[in-house]
C-alpha cells in the first residue's frame, strides 16, 4: 500500500504493508553510490541483507549508538567528515535506516551537505514512522537541548512491518504514539484502542501493523501538535536530579502522561483518570516513579522551562486540541497531588 504526505509545499511517498525486499524489486535507483546510516543493532541484524538490496550500487555504511537520541552534536560531526570522503560531482542516496535519531540524523545530513543527495527513511517502528513524517530534523546537544534544525525532506519511506514487529521492546512506545494521537485528535481510535487492547497480554499478542495507515492521517492531521504534546514535560524529567533512574522512553510517557493530567484538571474535562491510568497500568506502561524522583523538584523545572517556550497546549476535550495557555504554580500543585492519589487507587491503598 502507498500513501502520500503532504507538508509545505514537500511531498512523501510512504510504502506500507509490503516487505522491504519486495519494495525495493520495484523501485528505479538513480544515484550509483548508496549511504545508509542506520544503529549498531540493526547493521548487525540487516547489513548483508540490505546491501544486496541496493546491489550493483556501491553501498557503504555508517554506523550509530543504539540510543534513542543518537541525533546528536557530536554524531553529527562524525557522520559529516564520513561524508566528506564523497566527490561533490557524484550524486547520493542517503537511507536512514533504524530508530528515530537515526532518521533525524540522516534527514540533517541530507538538508546540510554541499553534495547532491536524495534520502530515504526505513523507521523499524511506529514511533520511527511518525518521526520520519515530522517536518524537522533536529540535532541535539543533550535529549532537552535541541541545537540545530532543518526541514524534514525525505523523498520515499518505506515501513516494513515485519521489521516493526520484531521490536518487542519498544512496543509499548509504539502503543504510546497510537494513544497520543486518539488523546489529541481522535476520541474514537482512543476508544478502539481500549477496547481492543485491555491488557499487556493483548497488546503483546496482536501486531500494531493495522493502524498504519490511522496514525500516517493522524500526523497529517495534526503532526506538529503530536510532537509537541509531553514534550516541556518530558524535558522537565531530564533536568531533575535523579532523572537518570527514568529511561528515554520513560521521560517520554512520564511527559505525556503529566501533560495530560494537568490538561484534563486544567479544562475540568469529562476523564475518569483513574480508569485512564489503570489502563495503563494494566498494559505495562511503568505508572509509579521511582521514590527517589522528586516530583516537586520535577514541576519546578516545569515551571522554568515555560518561562522560556510558548504557552502549553491544551484540550478542549478529548481528541480535540483547544488552544494555547499558561501553566500555574496551583495548577501543578493539584496535578502532583492527583498523581498521588491515582497511585494510591492502583496500589489499593
Amino acid at each position: 500500500m502507498e500513501a502520500v504526505f503532504y507538508r509545505n509545499e514537500q511531498e512523501t511517498q510512504i510504502s506500507y504493508g509490503e516487505t522491504l525486499a519486495s519494495v525495493m524489486k520495484e523501485q528505479s535507483i538513480e544515484p550509483q553510490q548508496v549511504i545508509i546510516l542506520t544503529n549498531q543493532r540493526y547493521y548487525d541484524r540487516f547489513s548483508e541483507k540490505v546491501t544486496r538490496l541496493f546491489l550493483p550500487r556501491e553501498v557503504n555504511w555508517y554506523i550509530c549508538t543504539n540510543q534513542m537520541y543518537c541525533n546528536n552534536f557530536s554524531e553529527f560531526k562524525a557522520a559529516m567528515d564520513f561524508f566528506g570522503r564523497f566527490s561533490k560531482q557524484e550524486s547520493l542516496l542517503i537511507v536512514g535506516f533504524g530508530n528515530e535519531g537515526v532518521l533525524a540524523l540522516s534527514s540533517f545530513i541530507h538538508a546540510t551537505s554541499v553534495l547532491t543527495t536524495k534520502l530515504w527513511l526505513i523507521p523499524v517502528s511506529l514511533r520511527a514512522l511518525a518521526k520520519s513524517v515530522k517536518e524537522t530534523a533536529i540535532v541535539v546537544k543533550k535529549p532537552d537541548i535541541p541545537m540545530l534544525q532543518n526541514p524534514n525532506t525525505p523523498q520515499f519511506v518505506i515501513f516494513d512491518q515485519t521489521i516493526a514487529e520484531k521490536q518487542i521492546d519498544g512496543k509499548l512506545v509504539d502503543f504510546l504514539t497510537l494513544i497520543r494521537g486518539g488523546v489529541l485528535a481522535d476520541s474514537d481510535f482512543l476508544k478502539e484502542l481500549y477496547r481492543t487492547y485491555p491488557s499487556h497480554q493483548a497488546l503483546m499478542r496482536h501486531s500494531l501493523a493495522a493502524y498504519t495507515n490511522q496514525l500516517i492521517q493522524l500526523y497529517q492531521q495534526s503532526g506538529g501538535e503530536l510532537e509537541e504534546f509531553g514534550q516541556l514535560f518530558t524535558d522537565a524529567a531530564y533536568r531533575t536530579e535523579n532523572g537518570h533512574l527514568l529511561s528515554d522512553a520513560m521521560k517520554l510517557f512520564f511527559g505525556f502522561l503529566f501533560h495530560f493530567i494537568w490538561t484534563v484538571q486544567q479544562q475540568q474535562l469529562t476523564v475518569d483518570l483513574p480508569v485512564f491510568c489503570q489502563w495503563l497500568a494494566r498494559l505495562g506502561f511503568p505508572i509509579e516513579l521511582p521514590e527517589s524522583f522528586s516530583l516537586s523538584e520535577y514541576f519546578s523545572h516545569v515551571l522554568e522551562l515555560q518561562q522560556k517556550e510558548k504557552k502549553l497546549l491544551f484540550l478542549a476535550k478529548v481528541g480535540t486540541i483547544g488552544g494555547r495557555t499558561e501553566i500555574e504554580e496551583k495548577d501543578l500543585v493539584q496535578t502532583m497531588e492527583t498523581y498521588h492519589r491515582l497511585i494510591n487507587e492502583i496500589r489499593g491503598v
